[in-house]
């Protein structure tokens, strides 16, 4: 997994992605990562959401691992046709970090909740410095719409989840 992320900053320095660079990434700390994570690229926040998960912080590394979804998906509408690296990149953080990071949180499905809105909350409060806000309006509104629907449909399902996590061994908490 660390190889995969230092490949993945690898990427966003050498300029594949447009980011604002994080020099020496690793030698942040958790806190200087929440503080700059607004004017990073959203990949960085799978990394975080990741080094949060490994940290045991599983509801933290789910709220930020929401609100890189709901960058990156935003990044992707944005782009329209030129997305094609950023929907590799966004394909390979969704398996690598997104999956154990959901596998947790849908545990507890007031958590998963709370998680999505936290970071619907977020992404409201914070500029996105990477896409314009402004400028893809529409392509924003789509994208928080369907974390909202995700939302509506865990609220809808809360005993199913539980009761098929339970079938399946899965954790519920």
């Amino acid at each position: 997994m660390k190889r995969f992320l230092a490949c993945v900053f690898a990427l966003l320095l050498t300029g594949v992605a447009a980011a604002q660079p994080i020099e020496n990434f690793d030698s942040l700390s958790t806190a200087e990562l929440i503080e700059v994570a607004p004017r990073t690229h959203p990949a960085a926040l799978y990394t975080l959401s990741a080094r949060l998960l490994a940290q045991g912080r599983g509801l933290e590394a789910a709220k930020w691992m929401y609100a890189g979804q709901l960058r990156y998906r935003f990044l992707v509408a944005a782009l329209g046709d030129d997305a094609r690296d950023e929907r590799v990149l966004f394909s390979a953080l969704t398996e690598s970090v997104g999956r154990p990071v959901n596998e947790y949180v849908a545990g507890d499905p007031e958590e998963w909740i709370l998680a999505m809105k936290w970071a619907l909350d977020w992404d409201a409060d914070h500029d996105n410095l990477l896409t314009s806000k402004a400028a893809f309006a529409s392509e924003l509104a789509t994208v928080r719409s369907g974390l909202r629907e995700l939302i509506d449909q865990v609220d809808e399902n809360r005993d199913t989840i539980r009761r098929r996590r339970r079938e399946s061994g899965l954790p519920v908490r």
